[in-house]
């Protein structure tokens, strides 16, 4: 609420200076030229998505202990991070060098190092053998991304087009991603074919990987309804099986 109000204040007020962002490369394709509109979009949508998400959640889960929800809930804690990008041109950090730039930097890599991990604890520390020790693995995956996040290098030069700062090992984290939501897919998969359970919880899940990770990095037309189509079909394949396996077994 604090982001949006800020954000509209300023755009009716004239005061809204962007940031200049690195767009060598960029498409000039209409579907994948970029826009800070379609930025802006993309963060605000996130913030609802959240939002609405929470609350579904309270209301299906209130009562029911399940690992699933808390590493879920870790997931959208990720995407509350990610959404501290706006704080950029609100702020108007870009060219400054200062300590927040350096720390909303850090918030954006925390954010792109647990979501991912918070969605493989829904697959792989979910299972019986983790059940018991759910607090500590989601402490422990806060951890490991906190950490890491301090220690790699950021470019506070250089916003990205997604108001993200730059930051280094793009490559390899990026490949982290990838293969951290592969082998989530493969296990729940595994999972749900062990059970005889339907596999429509593993098509959601795997359209929600893809949905976050293009939100994520939004900053065009294309990936903004792409990202933000999958993400919510994603989003409510995925919860609304889990609330059907859960009510199944009370």
């Amino acid at each position: 609420m604090l982001g949006t109000f800020f954000t509209l204040f300023q755009y009716f007020s004239n005061n809204l200076v962007l940031p200049e962002v690195y767009t060598k490369g960029l498409s000039d394709n209409f579907l994948l030229r970029y826009s800070p509109l379609f930025t802006f979009i993309g963060i605000f949508l996130m913030l609802t998505y959240i939002c609405i998400t929470t609350l579904i959640i309270y209301h299906s889960f209130e009562k029911t202990q399940a690992p699933d929800i808390v590493f879920f809930l870790m997931f959208l804690l990720a995407c509350l991070f990610d959404t501290s990008r706006v704080l950029v041109p609100i702020l108007r950090l870009s060219g400054t060098f200062s300590l927040f730039l350096l720390k909303a930097g850090n918030f954006h890599l925390f954010a792109r190092l647990l979501a991912p991990l918070a969605l493989m604890g829904n697959t792989v520390l979910s299972t019986e053998d983790f059940r018991q020790n759910t607090d500590r693995n989601c402490i422990i995956l806060i951890i490991i991304s906190m950490f890491f996040a301090e220690i790699i290098p950021l470019n506070t030069a250089v916003i990205l087009p997604n108001f993200c700062i730059s930051y280094g090992y793009v490559k390899a984290i990026r490949g982290f991603s990838l293969l951290v939501c592969i082998v989530s897919a493969i296990a729940l998969f595994n999972t749900n074919r062990k059970n005889e359970y339907k596999q429509i919880m593993t098509l959601g899940f795997i359209l929600l990987c893809i949905g976050f990770t293009l939100i994520f990095y939004s900053y065009n037309f294309l990936s903004l309804v792409v990202g933000t189509l999958l993400l919510g079909i994603g989003t409510y394949l995925y919860l609304n099986e889990v609330h059907k396996h859960y009510l199944w077994i009370d």
